[in-house]
């Protein structure tokens, strides 16, 4: 019997946009897994953490984004993780916390291109399959395969970042086109990004 299969986004989702929400479509209805979790991380080594909303906000917005989805849902599986979270800490724990799951990890073009500066790299490239979505500004448009494990999945071209979304927020503009009414009402409701 195959394995199930989960493909891990990790992101700060600060907030959660729709831009995200297409990747993980794209990731089930090219049937590359057959979930995938939106991993809210507690803190990114790269951003300095008093940057980053409170973590029960970023989560609730998550959960509240993929509410009308089965196989897209918000994780909290860094929370109680040491910090800070080094992904293939998380993915040896998840792996074998949950032995029956095959898990996948899914990043931004952006990401891969500075992969080679991830702790253990080589070895999250030997041990799980990476699927890589294009960032604005890529010239590739077909999937093709970087090795056994990377593969270049081409999909939704996203060209927008939750640090636009904050700062039409912040000049009091409507980003409905670009968030969940819902996630934009609880940014509302709880003052986020004043």
């Amino acid at each position: 019997m195959d394995k199930k299969k989960i493909g891990l986004f990790f992101g700060t989702f600060d907030p959660i946009h729709k831009g995200h929400l297409r990747i993980a479509e794209y990731i089930i209805d090219a049937k590359l897994n057959d979930e995938v979790w939106l991993v809210v991380t507690p803190e990114n080594p790269i951003k300095r953490k008093n940057n980053i909303s409170d973590f029960k906000h970023r989560f609730n917005m998550v959960e509240i984004a993929t509410e009308k989805y089965n196989n897209i849902m918000p994780s909290d599986l860094e929370v109680n993780l040491k910090k800070p979270n080094y992904t293939i800490d998380t993915l040896e724990y998840i792996s074998k916390k949950l032995s029956e799951i095959e898990f996948s990890l899914i990043i931004g073009e952006d990401n891969y291109k500075i992969f080679d500066t991830w702790k253990d790299y080589e070895k999250i490239l030997k041990n799980y399959k990476i699927f890589i979505y294009p960032r604005k500004g890529t010239l590739k448009e077909n999937p093709y395969i970087i090795n056994e494990n990377a593969t270049y999945i081409g999909g939704p071209r996203i060209d927008l970042s939750s640090t636009n979304i904050r700062n039409i927020v912040l000049k009091k503009a409507d980003p409905s086109e670009l968030i969940a009414k819902k996630v934009m009402d609880y940014i509302n409701t709880n003052e986020l990004y004043k």
